[in-house]
This record gives C-alpha cells, sequence and structure tokens, in this order.
C-alpha cells in the first residue's frame, strides 16, 4: 500500500505502508497487565514544533482507544482534514467496519495522517483468540512524513510501552515492524512500530481487542 502526503513547501513524500492487521502466525507470549497509558513530553523529548511522533501518536491514539468518540471529537475541534474515500479505503482490513474514519493533521512542522476502524475480529484475530470471538476491535493508526526518524521513534514506543516487544524487526515487505503486547482476560492490546529500511518514517498502530 502506498500512501503520499504534502509536504508544507508542496513537494510530495512516498511511504509504503501495508494493512495493519495481526498475522495469522502470531504467537502471543505471556500476557502482563495493560500497558499503562501515558507519556510526558520530557521522557519522549517532545516539542511544539517539531513533535515527537511517539507523543502524538499516544494523544490521539493509544490513550483513546477503544473510545472512538473521542477521536472523533478531537478531529473536530481540531479542525482535521478528512482523508480522501479512496485512500482511507487502503486502511479497511474487513469487509464492512462499524467504524472507518482518517484524517490529515499537521501537529507543528508535522505532517500525519490518522486511520482509525473499528468492527468485528478478523479470521485471524478469532483464531488466535476464540474467546474474544464475538468481540470488537478498534484501531488507530498514525502514518509519519519522511522527516520522522525510526532512530527516534523506535526507542520511544519501547519508553511507551514500558516492556521488552513479542517480536522485532520482523521482515515485512520493504519494512521491518516490532510489537508488543498486553492485557488480561477481558481486553487484549497490541502496539506496532513499521519502519522502512531508509529508516525515515513509518506506521504506528494500536489495536485492542474487546469481548
Amino acid at each position: 500500500m502506498v500512501c503520499e502526503m504534502k509536504t508544507r513547501d508542496g513537494s510530495f513524500t512516498r511511504a509504503v505502508l501495508y494493512r495493519i492487521m495481526l498475522a495469522a502466525s502470531f504467537v502471543l507470549f505471556a500476557i502482563p497487565p495493560i500497558f499503562a497509558q501515558s507519556a510526558s513530553n520530557t521522557a519522549l523529548g517532545n516539542t511544539d514544533a517539531n513533535p515527537d511522533p511517539v507523543f502524538v501518536f499516544n494523544r490521539i491514539c493509544y490513550a483513546q482507544v477503544p473510545d472512538v468518540r473521542a477521536i472523533r471529537s478531537m478531529s473536530l475541534e481540531l479542525a482535521w482534514r478528512s482523508m480522501a474515500k479512496e485512500e482511507l479505503a487502503q486502511f479497511k482490513t474487513v469487509d464492512d467496519p462499524k467504524v472507518l474514519d482518517g484524517w490529515d493533521v499537521q501537529v507543528g512542522e508535522r505532517l500525519f495522517k490518522v486511520a482509525v476502524q473499528q468492527s468485528g475480529l478478523t479470521a485471524s484475530q478469532k483464531k488466535a483468540f476464540p474467546d474474544f470471538g464475538a468481540g470488537t476491535a478498534t484501531t488507530c493508526s498514525i502514518v509519519l512524513d519522511d522527516q520522522q526518524l525510526a532512530s527516534v521513534f523506535m526507542p520511544n514506543m519501547q519508553t511507551l510501552a514500558g516492556k521488552e516487544p513479542v517480536s522485532k524487526d520482523v521482515p515485512e515487505g520493504l519494512l521491518q515492524v516490532t510489537t508488543w503486547a498486553g492485557g488480561n482476560d477481558a481486553i487484549k492490546v497490541f502496539l506496532v512500530a513499521k519502519a522502512p529500511a531508509t529508516g525515515k518514517g513509518g506506521l504506528l498502530n494500536v489495536t485492542v481487542l474487546q469481548k
């Protein structure tokens, strides 16, 4: 999947991305308590002009899901521009999601694409977590422009998760994928960070499964 985003000077960057879904072969290790849903500006090296993408991801996605209404309210309050339908369709991982919204978002001098989906579980998710088969999957993703360096945002995702990943730098096409997992008997939480071989740009994602 390829997304284009227009920069402040009118040029275009291209980030190679793939659909956001858990592979059927994903193995979940021992699940600790759900991740702490907070991360300070200082811990993530955030500034107003050059916001750390993990801080933005935490505020927009991680601290909100599965509350889709909170993300929608934020989009209205901050006047985010709705993503074009054909572009938004690239984020769809099930045929008929209950919710599929996306926006072009500028924070400071950085550009982001934000997409949120809420639906029933995919076939692979049901297979991995049969007790959640009748539940809901909520996904929120942020696509980063190529001014975001993986050498910076990858360690900050580690700070946000507060634990070691269950898999690290797994090849997925042209991307390297790192995944963290947490949860309990009622909810499962997955954090995913994807970065291209260039080390510039990528994607941050959180998926929450509920019974």
